[in-house]
């Protein structure tokens, strides 16, 4: 192994680095990358809460930061059309949107007019599990 774990953190010893990526697989906050340029991972949907706490999925990996703009503007046209004008407080939680409307609506606005890199995965559907210890 060509790196060390310190304070949950890889660090490349550079006089052994072979280029194998290791580093970059073991990075717990996946913030290591081998290519100059800056791809993002979009997660979707969790929240905490007492009564129904859910993680958030992957989404997309390797989308771009255009394309993650243009989705998240996307998803507020998504919520302002679908948001239940019932809500408490005018407020619903976007999963619970997300939920009503099913993972598929949700997707085509989101990928609206979105142009991704090749690179990118679209993970679809998404499935909520619950809660993982």
């Amino acid at each position: 192994m060509h790196f060390t774990v310190e304070k949950y953190r890889p660090y490349r010893n550079a006089e052994k680095c072979i280029g194998c990526g290791e580093c970059v697989l073991n990075c717990p906050t996946r913030a290591w990358t081998r290519s100059s340029q800056k791809y993002y991972r979009l997660t979707l949907l969790g929240h905490s809460g007492k009564k129904n706490p859910r993680l958030g999925e992957d989404f997309i990996k390797w989308a771009d930061e255009d394309s993650i703009v243009k989705i998240i503007l996307n998803t507020y046209a998504y919520v302002e059309h679908y948001i239940d004008p019932n809500a408490v407080g005018g407020k619903e939680h976007i999963g619970y949107i997300v939920d009503r409307t099913g993972f598929e609506e949700f997707k085509n606005w989101a990928v609206h007019d979105v142009s991704l890199p090749e690179i990118a995965e679209v993970i679809s559907p998404v499935y909520w599990q619950g809660i993982r210890y």
